[in-house]
């Protein structure tokens, strides 16, 4: 019983490991994608810090894993990047 509980807890980490690089990804993407201008219009960091913040957690999560203390700082920072930065950024290009 303990080996099936333990394949379930590995598969659960991997999905979730997936699923937070895929994340990190696609704002790397739609950061690319967005106006430079907007950026600065709207008081944020410029358009390439924010990719390579989204960029460098995706790169993270491969590497290190999203549940080590980097992973966590990578998961909170394209946290802020899709609650705070992304929503600004598209209301300016409007």
């Amino acid at each position: 019983m303990n080996e099936l509980l333990s394949g379930g807890m590995n598969t659960f980490m991997t999905i979730a490991q997936v699923a937070f690089v895929i994340w990190a990804l696609v704002g790397a993407v739609l950061c690319a994608r967005a106006s430079a201008g907007a950026f600065v219009a709207e008081g944020k960091w410029n358009k390439w810090g924010w990719f390579a913040v989204c960029a460098a957690a995706a790169v993270i999560f491969v590497v290190i894993g999203p549940f080590s203390i980097f992973g966590i700082v990578g998961i909170v920072a394209v946290g802020v990047f899709f609650a705070d930065v992304r929503p600004s950024v598209a209301n300016a290009g409007r």
